[in-house]
C-alpha cells in the first residue's frame, strides 16, 4: 500500500464530495429530521464506494467516453431533480411536528429516495466515476488512491448526517421547517435546470 497515493486519494475525494449538491442536501435534510439517518449515510457511502471502484476499474476506458452519453445522463438526472424539487416545495406546508419529532417516512421510501437521489444525480457519475477514475490513471497504486477516496466518502457522509441530526434539536419550529424545505426544493430545482440547460 502506498501512503502517498492513499493521502492524495483522500484529499482529492474530499475536495470533490464536499461541494453542496443534491445528494448532500438530502443527507442534511434527513439528518435534521432524524429520519433513518444511519441507513441514509450508509447507502450514500456504499454507493459512493461502488462508483469509485467502477471509476478506477474503468479508468482507461473513461478517457474515451462518448460525450453524448454524458449529455444524456445530465438530462435524465436533471429532469428527475426538477420534479423532486417541485414536489419538495409543494409539500413544504405538510410538516407536522409532534413533541419536536417528525412523522417518519417509511423505511422502504427512504431507501428508494436515497438511491434515486444518488444514482439519478449526474454529478455523482461525472465527479466520482469519470473525474476520479480519470485522475486515478496518474497514480502507481490505484488501490491505495481509491481506498483514500472511499474513506473520505464515509467520513464525510457520516459527519454530515450526524452533525445535522445533532443540530435538529435546535430546529423545532414549523415555520423554520417551511423555509428549510423550500430552500432545499429550490436548490434541487436549480440543480436540475442547470443539468438540463448547461450542456
Amino acid at each position: 500500500m502506498s501512503i502517498s497515493d492513499f493521502i492524495q486519494g483522500f484529499i482529492i475525494g474530499s475536495s470533490l464530495i464536499i461541494a453542496i449538491g443534491p445528494q448532500n442536501l438530502y443527507v442534511i435534510n434527513q439528518g435534521l429530521k432524524k429520519n433513518y439517518i444511519l441507513t441514509v449515510v450508509l447507502l450514500c457511502s456504499l454507493s459512493d464506494s461502488l462508483l469509485i471502484i467502477c471509476g478506477i476499474y474503468l479508468s482507461n476506458s473513461l478517457l474515451n467516453l462518448n460525450e453524448s452519453l454524458i449529455i444524456t445522463m445530465k438530462l435524465i438526472g436533471g429532469i428527475w431533480l426538477i420534479l423532486y424539487g417541485i414536489n419538495k416545495i409543494k409539500n413544504s406546508n405538510n410538516n407536522i411536528i409532534e413533541n419536536q419529532k417528525f412523522k417518519k417516512l417509511s423505511f422502504s421510501k427512504v431507501i428508494f429516495t436515497t438511491l434515486a437521489i444518488t444514482y439519478a444525480n449526474p454529478h455523482v457519475y461525472l465527479d466520482t466515476v469519470v473525474l476520479l477514475g480519470s485522475i486515478s490513471v496518474n497514480f502507481d497504486n490505484k488501490l491505495s488512491f481509491g481506498l483514500g477516496a472511499i474513506i473520505s466518502s464515509f467520513l464525510f457522509f457520516f459527519t454530515l448526517g450526524y452533525f445535522s441530526k445533532f443540530l435538529s434539536k435546535y430546529i423545532n419550529s414549523k415555520k423554520v421547517w417551511f423555509y428549510i424545505d423550500n430552500v432545499m426544493g429550490v436548490l434541487m430545482l436549480l440543480y436540475g435546470l442547470f443539468f438540463v440547460f448547461m450542456n
